[in-house]
This record gives C-alpha cells, sequence and structure tokens, in this order.
C-alpha cells in the first residue's frame, strides 16, 4: 500500500450562506445548476432541484427575496442586441395598419399573457373555458377576433410592458421552447410548497422583480437564451452579469455543475458585485472534494471507468499522488489489459495510448499504489443486450467478443478491496450499466460503496455524470456520504485544476 505524505488540496474554504446576515429584504441572487432532463415537458430526474431546497429555504426563512439563475441545455442563443432589434422590429409591426403579423406575434407569447389579452376581449367568456398550458386552443380563439380587436388587444398589451424595456424574450428569436426552465419552475413549486414566479426573460425582469415581497421565490428563464452567458469575450460576459447583478444585492453560489465554467453568471456577478458566497450544496461539494484530495481518512481508493484513456490522463495522474488502491473498469480496462499483453478480442481501444497505459501502471508501482484491473468480463459478439452474454474464464477476451461489463471474479476482488478502505472516490462506470445485462458490476462498485459508507463509516464520494446516475438507478444513492452534482466540474477538481465559479467567491478567513 502507497504512504503518500506532502500532498495536499488546492480548493479553499468558502464564506457561506450562514456567514451572510441579515438577508431580511434583501434581494439574493442565487446561482443554481437546474441542466434536468426533461422529456415532453416532464423533468425525469429532479435531484440537481432538490438539492438546492436547503439554500433556497434558508433565504425564505430568513425574510430574503430568492432569485434564481440557471442554464439548460445548449440553446443557440442571440446576442443581447440583436434580441433588442428583432423586439423592437416586432414593436413596430405591431403597429402596422394592415393585417400580418397580428396572430403570429399573439401565438408566441407565454401562455398566460395570451390568457390575460383574451380575458380583455369579446370571447372572453369562450377564454374562461381554454386550460392555462400550450396547445391548448388560445392562438385559434385569437385568430376569430376582428382585425380592429386584435390591434387594440396588442396595443394595449404592448404599452403595458413599454415600463418594463421590452417585450418578453419569449416572442423573441432566441427563445426555445425544450430549452425553457418554465418545468423547473412547476418542480420547483411543488418541492417548496409555494409559489414560484418565473420571469420569460432574464434581462429583462426588473418589472417582475418590482412587485416581490419578503419570502418569494423567482426563477429567471434560461440564462443561455443570450449568447453573452458563455461568450469567449470578457467585456461582452461583463456586460451580461451587469445586467443580472442590478437585480441584487447578493450573490450565492449554488451551481457546483458549472463552477468549471467562466461564464456571465458563474463569475461575472461575483466579479461586478465585488463578493459572492456558497449555497450549502456547494459548501458541501466543496467540503468533501478538500477532504478527499487533501488528508482523506485511509485508506483511499479510487474506482475509475468510463471509455476512454485519454479522458482521465490527468484525472490519474493526478489521484496517483493521492491514492492507496486504482480499480480501473470500463472500456479503458481494454487498453490497460491490451499493454499488458493480454487478448480483447474486438473490445475497444486506444492502440495510441499502450505506452500511456505502460507508463501510468509504472507511476503506480513506483508510487506503491495497487493497481486492479477485470481478471474476467462479460461479453458478447455485438454491442446489444442478450440473455446469456459470455462469461469469461480470465483477463484474455475470445476472437471476435467484445467485453461489456467486469465479470464475477473481478466484482468479488473490488468490492473486497473497497471494503478494506475508509475513503472511496468514484469516477466512471465499470461497463454498459445502461444495458440490464452489463449492469452488474456497476452496481455491485455501488452497492459495496452504499455498503461500507452505512456499514464501516467510508466517506463515499461519486464524481457526477454516468457515475451518479448509476448510484441513483441503483438505489444506492442515498447511502453514500456524497454523490457530487458536478461530472465535468468533478473531473476537472480531481484533475488537480482550479475551478473559476468556486475561486471567485470569497474565502472565509
Amino acid at each position: 500500500m502507497s504512504h503518500v505524505t506532502g500532498v495536499t488540496s488546492n480548493i479553499r474554504i468558502k464564506k457561506t450562506i450562514d456567514d451572510i446576515w441579515p438577508l431580511t429584504a434583501k434581494r439574493v441572487l442565487v446561482r443554481v445548476d437546474f441542466n434536468v432532463p426533461i422529456q415532453n415537458g416532464h423533468i425525469t430526474n429532479d435531484y440537481r432541484i432538490r438539492a438546492t431546497i436547503p439554500t433556497i429555504q434558508r433565504i425564505i426563512d430568513q425574510g430574503g427575496i430568492c432569485i434564481l439563475l440557471s442554464h439548460l441545455g445548449r440553446p443557440a442563443g442571440i446576442s443581447m442586441t440583436t434580441a433588442v432589434r428583432d423586439v423592437r422590429r416586432r414593436y413596430h409591426e405591431a403597429h402596422f395598419h394592415d393585417n400580418k403579423g397580428k396572430t403570429a406575434f399573439f401565438s408566441v407569447l407565454p401562455p398566460e399573457e395570451k390568457i390575460k389579452i383574451l380575458a380583455q376581449s369579446s370571447l372572453r367568456e369562450e377564454a374562461t373555458h381554454i386550460m392555462p398550458g400550450v396547445k391548448s386552443g388560445k392562438t385559434i380563439l385569437f385568430a376569430r377576433l376582428p382585425e380592429d380587436e386584435k390591434k387594440q388587444l396588442l396595443m394595449q398589451y404592448l404599452d403595458e410592458k413599454k415600463d418594463n424595456g421590452l417585450p418578453q424574450l419569449s416572442v423573441s428569436a432566441g427563445y426555445e421552447e425544450q430549452y425553457s426552465l418554465r418545468p423547473v419552475a412547476v418542480r420547483l413549486a411543488e418541492l417548496l410548497g409555494q409559489h414560484v414566479y418565473f420571469a420569460h426573460d432574464c434581462m429583462d425582469a426588473k418589472m417582475e422583480l418590482s412587485r416581490l415581497k419578503r419570502g418569494n421565490v423567482m426563477l429567471l428563464e434560461n440564462v443561455r437564451f443570450y449568447r453573452e452567458e458563455d461568450s469567449k469575450k470578457e467585456e461582452e460576459r461583463e456586460a451580461m452579469a451587469k445586467v443580472l447583478a442590478s437585480y441584487g444585492d447578493i450573490f450565492v453560489s449554488d451551481a457546483f455543475g458549472t463552477a468549471h465554467r467562466d461564464s456571465a453568471t458563474m463569475t461575472g456577478i461575483p466579479k461586478v458585485l465585488g463578493h459572492g458566497a456558497a449555497g450549502y450544496l456547494m459548501e458541501k461539494e466543496i467540503s468533501y472534494f478538500s477532504k478527499v484530495l487533501g488528508n482523506p481518512p485511509r485508506p483511499l481508493v479510487a474506482i475509475v471507468g468510463g471509455s476512454k484513456v485519454s479522458d482521465k490522463i490527468q484525472l490519474l495522474d493526478n489521484m496517483l499522488q493521492r491514492i492507496d488502491y486504482l480499480l480501473i473498469g470500463g472500456a479503458m480496462a481494454y487498453t490497460f489489459l491490451k499493454a499488458q499483453g493480454h487478448r480483447i478480442g474486438t473490445s475497444m481501444c486506444e492502440e495510441d495510448r499502450l505506452d500511456l497505459a505502460r507508463s501510468l501502471l509504472k507511476k503506480a508501482e513506483d508510487r506503491k499504489v495497487q493497481v486492479l484491473l477485470p481478471v474476467d468480463h462479460v461479453c458478447h459478439t455485438e454491442f446489444k443486450a442478450v440473455d446469456t452474454p459470455v462469461v469469461t474464464a480470465d483477463a484474455d477476451i475470445p476472437d471476435g467478443h467484445m467485453a461489456l461489463d467486469i465479470g464475477p471474479k473481478t466484482i468479488a476482488n473490488y468490492v473486497e478491496t473497497i471494503g478494506k478502505c475508509k475513503s472511496a472516490i468514484w469516477n466512471g462506470p465499470m461497463g454498459v450499466f445502461e444495458m440490464t445485462p452489463y449492469s452488474k458490476g456497476t452496481f455491485a462498485v455501488a452497492k459495496a460503496m452504499g455498503d461500507c459508507t452505512q456499514k464501516n463509516g467510508l466517506m463515499s464520494i461519486i464524481g457526477g455524470g454516468d457515475s451518479a446516475s448509476a448510484a441513483e438507478q441503483s438505489g444506492e444513492a442515498t447511502r453514500m456520504s456524497h454523490v457530487s452534482t458536478g461530472g465535468g466540474a468533478s473531473l476537472e477538481l480531481l484533475e488537480g485544476k482550479t475551478l473559476p465559479g468556486v475561486a471567485i467567491l470569497d474565502d472565509k478567513e
């Protein structure tokens, strides 16, 4: 077993929301990571939303006004200047005296705005029977109105909006419905047990924000609808950050999942405001990674999987300075096995990384890190699920077969090793766990970590991404010490990198 000395974590402990007082009547901007999977308007995994509840609840309980910012997916987005030009153009078109464009303009308004307009129309009685959701007939009803009435209703709507600068972003070219955070606002309201206000344009929300009272919560629309959020030009990020910073008095970051990004909302806002604190989720992430990378209970095991050695070079190089055991699984294991002279059939292999694999194994040997590789495999001739896959007798994989999971002997070895340890960090699955016949290895590792955490006090950390998904699917996530919400962010920390979204926050004195 290795004897690691002199290795420290480069993560500094940060001020938290508990260090900010009082919050009463303060407008608290909270950058969260609500980048959750949504299918047909339904959130399929709300873990990231649930993880932020303690921070939001703290602000509510203290009488603060909670203003949430997040991204969702990767919309194309538009620039701030394009958005302004686009809305001005349509504002002008709405005043034309011909009959073009009025129904089209109405069709892309938010559902609740459509309801308000129809409630003032000559068809208001019919409008009362329309459901408030999307695609319930509101635009069809509006199209039946006389052209003069359409114009009058839209003019009135635009006049009401002019004090708020510009109409909502959802009327403009940058809006993409599949990336709207509206379903998240609905789910968050259910979790909090109170109404969550929703601002349709993150860059034009002052009017909505002015109506908020103590204890209220508002979620702003997707910040990535504007390209400035992730612009490579600092001046563009700063321009967006200045607008958003004007909404609040205090900045709190609870978005560990995007802490590796130097963006307008992650680093720009705290730069403008001159301060930043960690929310409870961010604090927990920083605390656990600081422990495992600094002075963890020993022995420490790293379980590393995934498809490519090249994706994990920096992680392995950094962690070999810190760990006692290394368990390797997933497709990356076959590159290591071939480097040792084993037959790997048609399994995935990075031929150009064989020398690298040998050098990493030599480095582990020099540092007295015990490396465990698969000694048997679950295989098939094709990349597909079958009822009876082939289980090899040893580490060699037959010709014409590809390994898709670790075998039962390997599982036993890995479970035994985890049982010897006091700390464990896991990044990357052991096989193609999305297919049931090849999920046993990944789920067995998850169960071993859960069992040892509950029975032996193992400090267990799941490094986000596919490992976190596997822990959730196996039902073991709640038995771990910590399941990270950040795949890319946790990977960069394990590689020894500094995260911009963490570094920008105020250090605890």
